[in-house]
């Protein structure tokens, strides 16, 4: 009954005398309770472990694209940005069909149809076909991230500053991924730190994070050999990268957080004193395998942030053969508050954050890679590529940011692999 007393007022968007605005607004109605409808319908999936695409394919039975386009839909923090995710009337019957079969109530699969019938119906009024429909939406959902009001998460990082005893200007991270000499695997090089990094209480010590490989049911690969990326001095830890720090460091060590390697912050100088860029990275061997596999349903890069940060800037370069046309990342911002110890990467709707992350595409590749406090960092990866007879200019590179980013919390940006 819900749905049809909307249907009867959004119906009136044919009306010549309504104005944009208030289309708009009945559009976004329709999308918001086909959001609710979808969520509705996973939740009521039975066995469901998590709410990422490969759970929905393991306990409905639908392929991994349908699956990507339902849980997507659902986790869309805007309306509108869920519209490129509208499975066509064949995926919408093999959804109903696959969900009827493993128990979702009728009542909430016949919601679901409604919904998704409606919102597709009144959208193409509005826009006057699909493709209109996906770009008006694409254009309202950008301006609204725009307009995304980051006040109450600066005073969240002002508050941990002062509580933890640290902070940083810009996190930043960078991933290159690429087939290996065999074309079986992906290998990964990644480069990661904090520009002017201050210690604002004498007895702060902090742990910088390195990289780990976890697959989709949050298991961590210990098998996977770190390679650093420049030749430390002695006196410093591994996987250290001098060329790109700054010329005074503070007293770092390396730790151990269960099977975790990382780097560590001893207690120093405080205030200005104690600012300065630490930049550490390594190479990665056969991270996974290419094309859907068991434990691993994509390219799922989790840039995990406990440090109080101005802004989070992640670069993700992608080699071209691992990317399907016209296929841009998702960029989810999630609460690790309820994170599990094993740092498992099964989110769920719940954990997603609406943080108005900026993702855009970088037209000139890893040429443009910036992020301000570290002038060489384009130069120092286009380098390390060529010695691994990677060629720069066959790479899509991506860069996602966030301002005040909570903590804690992971910016992900995932992928599916070509042909899953």
């Amino acid at each position: 009954m819900a749905l049809q007393g909307r249907r009867g007022k959004l119906r009136d968007v044919r009306s010549p005398e309504r104005s944009s605005i208030t289309a708009v607004g009945d559009v976004r109605e329709a999308l918001q309770a086909l959001k609710a409808s979808m969520r509705d319908l996973l939740a009521a999936v039975p066995g469901m472990q998590g709410f990422r695409p490969v759970d929905l394919e393991k306990a409905l039975g639908v392929d991994l694209k349908l699956a990507w386009k339902l849980t997507h839909i659902a986790q869309s923090g805007d309306p509108f940005a869920c519209v490129r995710h509208l499975p066509g009337p064949l995926g919408i019957k093999i959804t109903a069909k696959a969900a009827t079969k493993c128990g979702v109530p009728r009542d909430t699969v016949t919601q679901m149809i409604a919904a998704m019938s409606f919102a597709q119906e009144v959208g193409l009024k509005w826009a006057g076909n699909k493709r209109a429909f996906e770009l008006l939406s694409a254009n309202l959902s950008t301006a609204q991230d725009g307009r995304f009001i980051s006040e109450h998460r600066r005073k969240l990082y002002e508050g941990g500053m002062h509580v933890w005893g640290m902070r940083a200007s810009t996190a930043f991270r960078v991933d290159v991924i690429a087939p290996d000499a065999r074309g079986k695997h992906v290998d990964c090089i990644t480069v990661r730190g904090f520009v002017d990094l201050e210690r604002l209480r004498f007895d702060a010590s902090w742990r910088l994070e390195s990289a780990a490989v976890i697959d989709d049911v949050g298991k961590l690969n210990t098998r996977r050999t770190l390679t650093p990326l420049e030749p430390c001095p002695s006196a410093q830890p591994p996987y250290l990268i001098p060329s790109l720090c700054s010329a005074a460091l503070p007293q770092l060590r390396p730790s151990m957080l269960g099977k975790m390697q990382g780097l560590e912050l001893g207690e120093g100088e405080v205030g200005r004193a104690s600012v300065a860029t630490v930049v550490h990275g390594c190479g990665m061997r056969r991270i996974q395998p290419i094309g859907n596999s068991a434990g691993h349903s994509g390219i799922f890069q989790v840039f995990r942030l406990r440090t109080p940060s101005e802004a989070q800037v992640m670069v993700f370069a992608v080699h071209r053969s691992l990317l399907a046309d016209g296929v841009q990342p998702d960029a989810t911002v999630y609460s690790d508050l309820n994170a599990a110890p094993e740092r498992s990467m099964q989110y769920s709707l719940g954990d997603r954050l609406h943080c108005g992350v900026e993702l855009a595409r970088l037209p000139k590749g890893i040429a443009s890679v910036r992020v301000d406090g570290v002038p060489r960092l384009a130069a120092f990866l286009e380098d390390r590529m060529r010695g691994l007879a990677w060629d720069p200019s066959e790479f899509v590179v991506f860069r996602a940011e966030v301002n005040f980013p909570p903590i804690p919390s992971s910016l992900a940006l995932e992928v599916p692999q070509p042909g899953a």
